[in-house]
């Protein structure tokens, strides 16, 4: 899989990098005691950092993220946070607050006991959200939103549910809605990297 990572989630967003990191700081001003309890750092690109191979379960540990500027897509920024669910509350949030268009992605190597496959789409209000997960001994398919343009629905109706959003698939979507993540430029820059480390709870 992609960075050799047993289960990857990460956001695009369209949006140039320096305006994001101000409109994500000003909301986790709104959220949380911000910069009070964090530490805000240029520092290198390197993923392993925030998780590797994939990040802790559940959400008790400190946030950690990295934003940087691909080097395929100039413009546009990626969100790679320590967080299983990519933090999708804070992206989705993102989203609304400022009219943005953001994709949230996870992947998963087949081997996983509980694989989650995601593919989530924000533009302002607006959503489309299609998930594909095993919880327990059971697979579970979920869909809502509007179909985009560039979704194939015929997979959706797959016999075996771990079928219907394989890794492939939402590559593909990625790569139709503007980021081609299987390209090495993606996940490399010439522009600053910046780390946000919460180093605190709010007390």
């Amino acid at each position: 899989m992609l960075l050799h990572y047993k289960y990857l989630v990460f956001t695009c967003i369209q949006e140039d990098i320096s305006i994001f990191k101000t409109e994500i700081s000003q909301l986790l001003s709104n959220i949380t005691k911000f910069p009070i309890n964090w530490n805000i750092a240029q520092t290198e690109l390197n993923y392993k950092e925030i998780y590797y191979p994939m990040p802790q379960s559940g959400g008790s540990h400190l946030n950690n993220f990295i934003i940087w500027e691909p080097l395929n897509k100039q413009g546009t920024t990626v969100f790679f946070v320590n967080y299983e669910d990519g933090w999708n509350s804070l992206i989705e949030l993102y989203a609304k607050t400022f009219n943005k268009i953001t994709t949230l992605v996870s992947l998963s190597d087949g081997d996983l006991a509980f694989p989650m496959y995601k593919f989530s789409h924000y533009v302002g209000l607006k959503q489309r959200s299609i998930i594909s997960y095993k919880d327990d001994k059971k697979w579970e398919f979920f869909q809502k939103g509007e179909i985009l343009s560039f979704e194939d629905e015929s997979y959706y109706t797959k016999y075996r549910i771990k079928d219907r959003l394989p890794n492939t698939l939402i590559i593909d979507y990625l790569e139709k809605a503007g980021w081609d993540v299987s390209d090495s430029n993606f996940w490399t820059t010439n522009k600053p990297v910046y780390n946000f480390k919460r180093i605190q709870w709010d007390k």
